[in-house]
């Protein structure tokens, strides 16, 4: 009897993927809300593991886009740029694998290619210089090209742990962005890398 109770907890317990990538997706808008959007990196890759492995029966190709446009909104994709390509591949594929009518304000095939051809130039550091990228895009904020490569990316999670940790119970209003700038430098510079924040980079523009 006993182990026939355990089983039926168990059972109500046990989530489907569907289930898990839902209950991820209202986290990652607490965390969007919250402007905390570096938490919702593993809740994305998370996201992606579990998204593939849903039958089309419980989510359509175009539902599946749909909740990667979702994913996506809350990402800091400059930040993340690869993880964030990763996700628009998989877009991309469900949406071409997508037999429905095509509706007003669904992910297109264009959009998308488009997206991702914007994040390639990004990353591609080799072969597109900074000034190119944001005369191709126009972009007009100077960043820091450290941001740029994979090192970022594979580190800013953990970067972005610690200065919240360090700046816990500092208020985020007004002029926080330069106590945040000054302890990521810190931060960085611990793990040696000297990084030109916002500020620096763009001297003539105001912060707030």
């Amino acid at each position: 009897m006993k182990q026939s109770i355990f089983r039926i907890i168990m059972n109500k317990l046990r989530r489907t993927p569907v289930d898990r990538v839902n209950v991820l997706a209202a986290k990652m808008r607490k965390n969007g809300e919250e402007m905390c959007l570096w938490k919702n990196i593993p809740l994305a890759k998370e996201c992606m593991k579990l998204l593939p492995v849903i039958d089309d029966s419980e989510a359509s190709p175009m539902e599946k886009a749909f909740a990667c446009s979702a994913i996506l909104g809350m990402l800091p994709e400059y930040d993340v740029p690869r993880l964030v390509l990763t996700i628009l591949r998989f877009q991309l594929e469900q949406v071409h694998r997508s037999t429905e009518p095509v509706e007003e304000g669904d992910p297109t095939e264009e959009d998308i290619q488009s997206h991702i051809e914007r994040l390639e130039d990004y990353i591609d550091t080799d072969h597109m210089t900074a000034d190119a990228f944001n005369e191709k895009y126009d972009r007009w904020m100077k960043r820091d090209p450290i941001e740029r490569n994979e090192w970022w990316e594979q580190n800013y999670y953990e970067v972005e742990q610690e200065c919240d940790r360090r700046l816990e119970g500092m208020p985020r209003g007004m002029g926080f962005c330069y106590a945040y700038w000054s302890c990521m430098t810190e931060v960085l510079a611990e793990r040696g890398i000297e990084w030109r924040s916002p500020s620096r980079m763009n001297p003539r523009v105001h912060f707030d």
